[in-house]
C-alpha cells in the first residue's frame, strides 16, 4: 500500500535529502570545476606552447641567416682560392715564358733577324726570320734543337728575295720555324 499525504502543502513535512542526491551533485559540481580549470590549463599550455615556437621561429630566423651568411662566405672562399690559383699559374707562366724568351734569345745567331714571333697556348711557337743563306738556317735549327726548352723544330717553308742596300742588291733568305715550348718540371721542395 501506498501512503498519500492529504495535509495542505505547508504542513507536509519537507522531504529529507539523501545522501546519494548529495553525492550526485557534489560529483556534478566537482566535474564542473575541473573542466573549468583543465579548460584554463589547457588554454595557458597552449599559448605557452605558441609562445615556445614563435621563440623556436625567431632563432631558426636567426640560424638561417647564419648559415646563409656561411654560404656566402664559402662561395666568396671559393672564388678567393679560384683567384689564387690563377694568379699562380699566371706567375709560373709568367717566369716560364720569361725563362723561354730568354732561352730564345740566347739562342739566336747574329746573323739572323726575328720578323715575327707567335707563342701559342697548346706549347707551339712559330716564327719568320731573315738571314743571309740556307747555312746560317741550318745553323740556327741545330742550335734550338740543343736548347733543351725547345723541341720538334720543322722548317715551313724558304724563301730568297733581295733588297737593296747603299746601292747594291743584297740577296736575303726568308723562312718560318715552328716547335714546341717544353715547361720545365716544378720541384715541389724549392
Amino acid at each position: 500500500m501506498q501512503n498519500i499525504n492529504l495535509l495542505p502543502i505547508e504542513y507536509r513535512e519537507k522531504e529529507k535529502f539523501s545522501i546519494r542526491r548529495i553525492m550526485l551533485i557534489s560529483f556534478f559540481i566537482l566535474l564542473a570545476f575541473a573542466s573549468v580549470y583543465l579548460y584554463y590549463y589547457l588554454e595557458l599550455e597552449i599559448e605557452y606552447r605558441e609562445n615556445q615556437l614563435k621563440a623556436m621561429k625567431t632563432e631558426l630566423a636567426i640560424w638561417e641567416k647564419i648559415i646563409k651568411e656561411v654560404k656566402d662566405l664559402e662561395k666568396a672562399k671559393k672564388v678567393v682560392e679560384d683567384r689564387i690559383n690563377i694568379i699562380e699559374g699566371l706567375i709560373a707562366n709568367q717566369s716560364h715564358l720569361s725563362r723561354i724568351l730568354g732561352d730564345f734569345s740566347a739562342s739566336i745567331l747574329d746573323e739572323v733577324w726575328i720578323d715575327n714571333l707567335t707563342f701559342n697556348t697548346n706549347q707551339t711557337f712559330s716564327f719568320t726570320a731573315n738571314t743571309f743563306n740556307n747555312y746560317l738556317i741550318a745553323k740556327y735549327m741545330v742550335n734550338l734543337k740543343e736548347e733543351p726548352s725547345f723541341d720538334n723544330i720543322e722548317l715551313s717553308y724558304v724563301r730568297k728575295s733581295k733588297i737593296k742596300e747603299e746601292d747594291k742588291d743584297v740577296e736575303i733568305v726568308n723562312f718560318q720555324l715552328s716547335g714546341i715550348f717544353i715547361k720545365p718540371t716544378m720541384d715541389k721542395g724549392k
